[in-house]
């Protein structure tokens, strides 16, 4: 088409494109694959979670396992180390000597989970206390009725035990801070102003003078008893 200036003005229509048709049960099929990988996925990964959960929870379990039976096993080889021990000093009463399987170094008994040191070695409850901790260990603890009577048969002699007070008005206590159980016994004797240690005879606690000197008994933790030496 021609204006009036001569030029030629082109008539441009704008074309739609071509719409492809889509088949509707190719769509729905496509949707469905889709969705079922999803849930594949989801599931693989729920899947996955689990099991490193019910690893964790396997792993706890056995190392829970673990100590239970070293557990067992330590109290049991204690029992026969200590039993041995009883029949040797039955045999030997008088002797210092132990059974091979016993944890605690030459000269100390081993007891329960503690190795007791009898020192037949004259100082002030200081200096015992002194002895004691030079040796890795403190005065004894008596904690139990079994402990008592087993310190009751071994010595009868007067020895130090690791109870004392500040003064006159405090109470008694352990080298560690903890008070005396009523439970297993009292202190014996009137406890006298200034009497603010305590020592082991017979059984029994006695307040004493601090500068006294007497015998004393070291306690400190047992190891293991030497299961190789049961064999």
């Amino acid at each position: 088409m021609q204006d009036e200036d001569g030029y030629i003005t082109l008539n441009l229509k704008s074309r739609k494109p071509a719409l492809t048709s889509v088949d509707p049960a190719s769509s729905s099929l496509w949707r469905m694959m889709t969705l079922a990988l999803l849930v594949l996925c989801v599931g693989m990964v729920v899947g996955l979670v689990a099991l490193g959960i019910l690893t964790v929870t396997q792993q706890r379990y056995l190392q829970d396992e673990n100590v239970k039976v070293s557990g067992t096993l330590w109290q049991l080889a204690r029992k026969v180390c200590q039993d041995l021990i009883k029949e040797l000093e039955k045999k030997e009463p008088k002797s210092t000597r132990s059974h091979k399987c016993s944890p605690c170094d030459k000269n100390w008994r081993y007891y329960g989970d503690s190795c007791y040191g009898f020192f037949k070695h004259n100082f002030t409850w200081k200096g015992a206390q002194k002895y004691c901790a030079d040796k890795d260990s403190s005065l004894v603890k008596i904690t139990s009725k079994n402990v008592l009577e087993y310190l009751k048969d071994r010595t009868s002699l007067i020895r130090w035990a690791g109870l004392s007070r500040q003064n006159s008005n405090e109470d008694w206590e352990w080298e560690d801070g903890s008070v005396v159980s009523k439970n297993i016994f009292e202190l014996s004797g009137n406890a006298r102003e200034n009497m603010n240690c305590a020592y082991f005879h017979n059984g029994k606690l006695y307040p004493a003078f601090c500068e006294n000197d007497y015998y004393l008994i070291c306690e400190k933790k047992s190891g293991m008893a030497k299961v190789d030496e049961l064999l």
